[in-house]
């Protein structure tokens, strides 16, 4: 004769008032699971910009390789001051995690053209579509 059998057994209408909740915890955890594997996470550049306006916009798709120039000509990516050389790098390193990612240039609006130019010049190369301008919609 085992301990169970000598264990008190719970009235019937106790045991019917049990809900076990374990299903629903491993339902929750695997939902949890899902999200945080499928979900993208967009990498600020770090610096408060004056964008532009722009006039006719499009939506850039994808755009989760950002940049942004501020009005002194200087580089900005994941919140880090970047020079121009390591551009390049950058962006690879970024393609390699998300191969459909597509660049993302946000300027302020004194930032000098030609940074601008030689930013997209630089990673052109890596790049399947063309490059985004961020602006601010019109008013």
């Amino acid at each position: 004769m085992s301990m169970r059998d000598n264990a008190p057994r719970p009235a019937e209408g106790d045991e019917a008032g049990q809900i076990d909740l374990t299903p629903m915890l491993d339902v929750v955890f695997i939902m949890l699971i899902f999200f945080i594997v499928t979900s993208s996470f967009v990498k600020e550049p770090g610096v408060e910009l004056m964008k532009p306006q722009a006039t006719m916009t499009e939506a850039c798709e994808r755009g989760t390789i950002i940049f942004a120039v501020d009005s002194r000509g200087d580089i900005y990516y994941n919140k880090e001051k970047v020079p121009l050389e390591r551009v390049n790098r950058l962006t690879e390193a970024a393609k390699n995690e998300s191969p459909q990612a597509n660049l993302v240039v946000q300027v302020d609006r004194d930032t000098p053209a030609y940074v601008v130019e030689q930013l997209v010049d630089e990673v052109r190369p890596l790049l399947t579509a063309p490059p985004c301008i961020s602006t601010d919609d019109e008013v």
